[in-house]
């Protein structure tokens, strides 16, 4: 067994908050947007752009805004683009245009929780008129000029926690900027030191120019375009059907890899049977609601042993059993690692150790966020605490098979909860969860996230680690096979 603690020692968490069941039927209803908001995601999603200039005398006329999504404005401004820190502005030049528009805009993507959105700072946009023989005010007059477009962002927010810094900042700026393959400068609202260490390799993907940070950059920086603010699709997810390109999230998955280059694995050699061991569990995969998988006989190699990665929790939500589950996994015949990640964990060491890995097991949480990092095929096994049912699928088991995961659920009985041991067995808290739900995320996160630890039986567990071993064990064979053909 091998246990790691890796962590740059940088800054605090901030809360994680999801939404609630009701809340996330809201936000899934869908809405019938303007003519002008399908045109004007059009221009951010850059088609239609190259048209819109043959049309108009003047590049500089274009500031549009798509409000039609429940999680996020998205804005968009075309031509003589100037940024103004000091006033939380940015001025569009034109040439044609008599009339003043504005508009204001905070550049995040969770529109829909007002709580969080009042704390990021908004920008203004507006246009500022002037006739052909008009010169701009000394004071705003380009002091760095870009031939690239722009897109702001913010990195405030719920940034701090890992399924957000990811879901909520990097997948939607990877979905708003992937069109413009590198040529495009990232301007940072409430800039973070940190965060740009943590994932400079991610940006540098996305973008050959340095960051900008708004507030501390005071000179005015010029550019032919701007987008401001950051498209989202779902839950760490990235739909093809809104790509431009048809890009999915394997697609970000292999950016990843480009940052972080992990070692080729050593080819395997020699096969021998596993010795009568096998079982049935439901397996949900890319393609497939529920397939059964049973394995008995399988020929794997003779020195191979899947390698299995525990995700750990120090404070709630805490496998109180986890030193027996390690014993059980490595009687089965994994290798073993316990993994305690952190907010300040270095993306670079959770890549190589889950990019290399076979399985992972872990507790609903943020951190399982980390699947995004393993290779397809691989197998998530997520431990699902009471009362946590319909956000672990939503939020990591249906993505997660959107990455072309093998997904297993362990859904915790009551008797398998702290829980058990604290409210009455007929309570509602233990009977019905949903019931508990229904009051409220503060209620949830109360009870179910900050007020329950686990302990799984390992009965029911083995059942599923016994799969997803002999299902490791028959994807190496093939993988090793398929070598073999090559050679």
């Amino acid at each position: 067994m091998v246990y790691r603690d890796v962590s740059l020692q940088t800054r605090f968490a901030l809360p994680n908050q999801k939404p609630s069941k009701i809340q996330k039927e809201i936000f899934q209803s869908k809405t019938n947007p303007q003519p002008s908001s399908v045109r004007c995601s059009s221009l951010i999603d850059g088609v239609g752009v190259d048209e819109v200039h043959k049309t108009q005398r003047y590049r500089n006329e274009i500031l549009c805004c798509d409000r039609s999504h429940l999680r996020t404005d998205v804005c968009y401004l075309n031509g003589d683009v100037r940024t103004h820190s000091q006033s939380s502005s940015v001025f569009l030049y034109s040439h044609e245009n008599k009339t003043t528009q504005e508009e204001k805009i905070r550049p995040y993507t969770r529109k829909w929780e007002s709580s969080v959105m009042n704390t990021i700072d908004e920008i203004t946009l507006k246009i500022h008129s002037r006739s052909d023989h008009d010169q701009s005010e000394p004071q705003n007059s380009c002091q760095v000029q870009h031939t690239v477009p722009a897109v702001m962002f913010s990195t405030g927010g719920y940034t701090g926690n890992v399924y957000h810094e990811f879901n909520d900042g990097l997948l939607p700026l990877y979905i708003t900027s992937q069109h413009l393959q590198g040529e495009v400068v990232f301007v940072i609202l409430e800039y973070h030191e940190w965060w740009m260490m943590k994932y400079q390799d991610i940006v540098k993907q996305m973008s050959k120019y340095p960051i900008i940070d708004f507030r501390e950059d005071k000179k005015i920086h010029c550019f032919p375009e701007m987008i401001v603010g950051m498209k989202i699709h779902d839950e760490l997810t990235v739909d093809s059907s809104l790509m431009k390109d048809g890009k999915t999230i394997r697609d970000f998955q292999s950016l990843l890899a480009k940052a972080y280059a992990p070692p080729k694995l050593s080819p395997m050699a020699g096969f021998t049977n596993l010795i009568n061991e096998s079982s049935t569990v439901p397996f949900h995969g890319l393609n497939s609601t529920s397939t059964s998988m049973n394995f008995s006989n399988v020929l794997v190699p003779r020195d191979f042993k899947p390698k299995l990665v525990i995700i750990s929790r120090p404070k709630s939500r805490v496998m109180l059993n986890q030193n027996e589950i390690v014993l059980l996994a490595e009687k089965i015949g994994f290798q073993v690692e316990i993994l305690n990640p952190k907010p300040t964990t270095e993306i670079v060491e959770m890549f190589k150790i889950l990019n290399s890995c076979d399985v992972m097991l872990g507790v609903h949480g943020a951190a399982m966020t980390h699947f995004l990092l393993m290779r397809p095929g691989s197998v998530f096994i997520q431990i699902v605490p009471l009362g946590t049912d319909w956000a672990a699928a939503t939020y990591y088991g249906e993505p997660a098979m959107k990455l072309g995961l093998k997904y297993i659920e362990y859904k915790i009985v009551p008797e398998e909860s702290s829980l058990y041991e604290s409210y009455e067995r007929n309570d509602l808290v233990l009977r019905n969860p949903d019931s508990i739900n229904r009051k409220g995320w503060l209620e949830t996160k109360k009870v179910y996230l900050d007020g329950q630890n686990v302990r799984p039986s390992l009965k029911r567990l083995k059942k599923r680690l016994v799969s997803a071993y002999t299902y490791s064990l028959s994807t190496a064979h093939a993988t090793d096979m398929g070598n073999l053909q090559k050679d």
